[in-house]
Formats: structure tokens, C-alpha cells, sequence
């Protein structure tokens, strides 16, 4: 048996009872930027997913992402939960690359800040402030210790719904528990987008980068106590996690540090044909929305205008989708359901392979194509 199941052996009596995370992200060599506990939305990052990985906290058993420009500046996330947060708590493991600086997370709802952990470019302490649905502050504290040079700790902080209390625990231990007299019971929006390693838009207050790792980040719709801190770190072990498909990396090449994500061949297949069961079953379809690294849309409906029979885009024209399915209608509901569609191409022939090519843009000019159908989002539906 492995050293670190026999650590986590240890919590097992006080995890049975202990808080579940809604959310949580491993961020590391054996999950990528997947959500491992109920399939929710996953973590997005600028360009590939190519990442640099380094040694995890000790009682970890993967390796963690490292935040860093260029390779992955920031990482960020889009949240959709139907009933406003109350009682929150986010979990992390983090490193700091020297002494703590820029922006460690950023939590925005219609383009308006909620929550932000900042470290303070001189003394390297946090602040954590939190603001409510109206935008009006909500709580604002101060935490040393949260980020040491080149060391890995563990920080949960959190917000009381009924009291306003805002707690901070580092390594276990307590160093924070103020009730600063702000409004009590303020709700949070729970959809908005979250922000790791930077600000939204990226540097928008000058330098905000955050150097260094992030693992197991975690978000409870419940505030933890002592004995819960411990307990829900079992959760960011690969036992308890329930992964749409196996992530694997491969190096770059031989020197470098650099890993990028392959795709297993078994996933391949599943997804080799799409079909509207892949769009209206929720679970299919957060799955092949993370196979095919899309956005989410948000939208369950819209209209299309048809341009012209035979004709399409010029060929080479840039896509965010190029994939087969079973009908015209799968083609348009996927349309409808990726972020960023504004067009789409369906082409058939004679082998009764059936095309769908996405477009973010609405591509000029259109050649003469036989067996195509090019439709254009009505611009009341954007």
C-alpha cells in the first residue's frame, strides 16, 4: 500500500461525514483542466494544452501546473449554478515561484469583480475582499502566510452567509476569523467566470501575474470547520474521482520540461460520429464539449437564416469545429450550443458522411460548392 493511502487512511472516520466540494479541479499530470467529482465545466487556458508540471505537495501523489507567462499565464473557468452561492469556502495547495505576488484568483459576474486574493508586491501578504450581487463590498480581510517562497501550503478561505464571517486556514490552522461589520447574509452570484494565476482581462492593473503552482483548487457550497479541512483533502487523491476519459502527456521532447495533453484512442471513437444524444444529455455533452475543448454558450435554442444552396466558405477557411454527424439538425443544435458559433457549413456525399464545419466569424466571400447548406445565425439570437 502506498505511504499516502495510508495517510489519508487516517481521515477516513471524520471524511464520511465531511463536506463534499461542488467543484474541484486536481490541476495536474493525471486530470489536466478537468472537474474529477461530477463532470462540471472545465478549467480553459490560452492557446494548447501544453503545460510545465512539477512536484505536488508531499501527500499528492501527481504532479501540479505551474502558472507561468508564456506556457500558461492564467487559467480560467465559467460557472453556471442555478441558485447564488451563501455559505462558500474555496481549497487550494499552492506554491509561489519566490516571494508572493500579483493576483492568485479572481472570481468576476457580469464583468464586475465578486471575490480576489491579491498579494501585496512589497510585504507579500493577502487581501481577500468579497462583493454581493449588487456589487456593494461584503467582506475584506488581510492573511500572512498564505504563500510562502518555494513552499507548498494548503488555504481554504471562506464566507459565512448569516454572519459575514470570513475565515482563513493555512496548513490546518486557523490564522484568520473576522467578522469585519460588513452586511450579513449577502448571497454571491453563482455564475460569472474564475480567474487563476491573473486578472480578467490579463495585467488590466498592471503586472498581475502570479508565478508559481496550483492543485486541488476546490469550491464548497459549505463553510469547514477544523476537522472538515483536514477531511476534505482525501477528495484531491485519484481514488475519489469519477473522470469522463484517461489524460495522458507526453514531452515535447527529451529536454524539455514541457508536457502536452494527448488524446486516448478510446475517446476517439466515442466521438468519431455526433449525435443529438451527445447535445441534450447533459452529461454527453459536458464530455464532448471537453473532448473538443469548446466554450459552452449558455444557449439551449436559436435561428439560422439559410445564405445559399452550393455555396460555402473558400476551403482553408479557419473553423472551431470541424466534425461529423448524423444530420443537419445535430449540426445546428451544435451551433446553438458552442460558444462563439456564428455559422455553420453541412456538407453531405456520396458515402453518406455528413460534415458540420463551425465558424466564430461569419466567413466572405462563398464559392460555388455542391452538396452544401451554409446558415448564419439571425443576429437577435447572438
Amino acid at each position: 500500500m502506498h505511504w499516502w493511502i495510508c495517510y489519508f487512511a487516517l481521515l477516513d472516520i471524520v471524511a464520511e461525514t465531511a463536506p463534499s466540494p461542488l467543484f474541484q479541479w486536481p490541476l495536474g499530470d493525471k486530470s489536466g483542466l478537468l472537474e474529477v467529482l461530477s463532470q462540471g465545466p472545465s478549467m480553459q487556458k490560452p492557446g494548447n494544452h501544453c503545460f510545465h508540471f512539477g512536484d505536488n505537495a508531499v501527500n499528492i501523489p501527481y504532479q501540479a501546473i505551474r502558472i507561468e507567462s508564456p506556457t500558461t499565464p492564467h487559467l480560467s473557468v465559467l460557472l453556471n449554478e442555478q441558485n447564488s452561492f451563501r455559505d462558500l469556502a474555496i481549497s487550494m495547495y499552492i506554491k509561489s515561484s519566490g516571494k508572493p505576488k500579483g493576483t492568485l484568483l479572481q472570481y468576476n459576474s457580469d464583468s464586475a469583480e465578486k471575490i480576489r486574493v491579491v498579494f501585496d508586491p512589497l510585504e507579500g501578504f493577502a487581501v481577500i475582499s468579497f462583493r454581493d450581487e449588487y456589487d456593494i463590498p461584503a467582506g475584506i480581510v488581510v492573511a500572512d502566510g498564505i504563500a510562502v517562497p518555494d513552499t507548498w501550503t494548503h488555504v481554504i478561505f471562506q464566507r459565512a452567509y448569516k454572519t459575514g464571517r470570513i475565515t482563513v486556514y493555512v496548513n490546518g490552522e486557523r490564522v484568520v476569523d473576522e467578522d469585519d461589520e460588513f452586511q450579513d447574509e449577502v448571497s454571491l452570484p453563482a455564475t460569472g467566470q474564475l480567474f487563476l494565476g491573473n486578472t480578467d482581462p490579463p495585467n488590466s492593473e498592471g503586472d498581475q501575474q502570479f508565478e508559481g503552482f496550483i492543485s486541488c483548487l476546490q469550491i464548497f457550497t459549505h463553510t469547514l470547520n477544523t476537522k472538515d479541512v483536514k477531511a476534505t483533502q482525501k477528495f484531491c487523491l485519484p481514488e475519489q474521482w469519477n473522470l469522463g476519459y484517461q489524460v495522458n502527456f507526453v514531452r515535447e521532447n527529451e529536454k524539455s520540461r514541457i508536457r502536452c495533453e494527448t488524446v486516448n484512442p478510446d475517446s476517439v471513437s466515442k466521438y468519431e460520429i455526433i449525435t443529438m444524444s451527445h447535445l441534450v444529455n447533459e452529461k454527453n455533452w459536458r464530455d464532448l464539449k471537453d473532448h473538443f475543448r469548446w466554450e459552452q454558450s449558455g444557449k439551449s435554442d436559436g435561428y439560422f437564416r439559410l445564405t445559399e444552396n452550393k455555396r460555402a466558405p473558400l476551403p482553408g477557411t479557419l473553423t472551431i469545429g470541424n466534425v461529423k454527424v448524423v444530420d443537419l439538425k445535430t449540426c445546428a443544435r451544435l451551433c446553438i450550443r458552442v460558444g462563439g458559433c456564428m455559422a455553420f457549413a453541412f456538407t453531405t456525399s456520396g458515402s453518406d458522411v455528413n460534415k458540420c464545419l463551425l465558424f466564430d466569424v461569419i466567413p466572405a466571400p462563398l464559392i460555388m460548392q455542391s452538396n452544401v447548406k451554409f446558415f448564419v445565425k439571425k443576429r437577435d439570437t447572438y
